[in-house]
């Protein structure tokens, strides 16, 4: 058996969740024997790929800045995609985003396709940038798709609120992480940063709520004034942040911290705690990546969170601020609860690896055959 991959996640973003996704099942799928596979790439500044020697990309970092330059490296990778799905040297297509650009060349050949959320539906109104227009495309592409992955049953329901779709044809398959293998390596495990600290990672507009979740934790900091806020990931503070820390007299407490896997897994190890305080996510990898450092997590109690992190988390109410504030302050001040977290943390864990991802997406292919 052959799956042909696509190069969409990978064209232009140099991290993402659902490259990352992609990049972990090929990377699962290159210890098998029983499965070959294709990423029809051809231009990529994509980090995860420096890792392995399943792609023959050539990266265009100098020229990365330039204006159109991505756009450009988009619409030769989709030429060079088109070539390589009329080629028809697979029994499997599996497109790495929602473009319908294969759908005339593919013929009866069956696909896959992954669905990780329905934020443009439900927040496209109000957040334009999360992909409003997305919906017509990926109607068109659910619809013409012999089976739909999902990587949550809370994404599953999205998929049955939004669309028109039998249920039969949707298999819930979650998600892992590969942080867990880096845990206890003496590579890996470092010294701290020098004050106990809250810990959020990603991106901060938007739905994942970082301005309501910092509104509520200003009297959980000014209670505790040796407690500090690192953000890891997710770009440098804007303008608007800087003012908000500023008002708050808190500038010097909240911190930026870009990262490498590295980087990230010692900041889980070290955090009082994971404050998750999103208001939709398709599944949630950091809550995984939490577990894996050990670190006790705080989530919201909305979308996925719930399913992934199960009885191993404290949740709260997103828009409520006193919720979110006694979450917080419960965790971070109670050394028990965040023992008992860790081992909760650590067993849940247990339950997700991206093996066990790539087994079962490969039943999926199987079953189309």
């Amino acid at each position: 058996m052959k799956v042909l991959y696509d190069h969409q996640s990978f064209t232009g973003l140099t991290y993402g969740g659902v490259s990352r996704y992609f990049f972990e099942l090929m990377r699962s799928f290159a210890k098998r024997p029983d499965i070959e596979f294709e990423l029809s790439l051809r231009l990529s500044n994509n980090e995860y790929l420096d890792q392995v020697s399943f792609s023959r990309h050539l990266r265009y970092r100098n020229l990365a800045d330039l204006p159109n330059a991505n756009r450009i490296a988009s619409v030769l990778n989709r030429l060079y995609s088109l070539q390589r799905i009329r080629a028809g040297k697979y029994d499997v297509f599996h497109p790495t985003y929602y473009h319908r650009y294969f759908l005339n060349s593919i013929g009866n050949r069956p696909f896959v396709i992954t669905f990780h959320d329905a934020t443009s539906e439900r927040y496209g109104d109000q957040y334009p940038d999360v992909g409003k227009g997305l919906y017509d495309v990926k109607k068109q592409l659910l619809r013409r798709a012999d089976c739909i992955i999902s990587v949550s049953e809370f994404s599953k329901e999205e998929i049955l609120r939004y669309f028109p779709i039998n249920p039969d044809k949707i298999k819930v398959i979650h998600l892992g992480t590969t942080l867990a293998e880096q845990v206890n390596t003496p590579s890996t495990v470092t010294p701290g940063l020098p004050f106990p600290y809250i810990l959020y990672v990603g991106k901060r507009g938007l739905y994942k709520n970082f301005d309501g979740f910092f509104r509520a934790i200003q009297p959980v900091l000014q209670r505790h004034p040796d407690l500090h806020l690192v953000c890891g990931g997710g770009g440098l503070f804007n303008h608007d942040e800087q003012a908000l820390f500023h008002a708050a007299r808190l500038a010097d407490r909240v911190h930026y911290r870009p990262v490498t896997d590295a980087g990230l897994l010692n900041l889980y190890q070290h955090a009082r705690a994971f404050v998750f305080p999103s208001l939709n996510e398709g599944f949630g990898i950091p809550v995984l990546e939490a577990f894996s450092g050990g670190c006790p997590v705080v989530l919201s109690d909305r979308s996925s969170l719930p399913e992934v992190g199960a009885d191993a988390a404290i949740y709260f109410d997103p828009e409520d601020d006193d919720s979110i504030a006694n979450a917080v302050e419960r965790v971070v001040t109670d050394e028990p609860l965040r023992a008992e977290l860790r081992q909760k943390g650590t067993r849940r864990l247990q339950d997700f690896s991206c093996d066990k991802t790539a087994r079962q997406t490969l039943e999926v292919y199987q079953n189309l055959l």
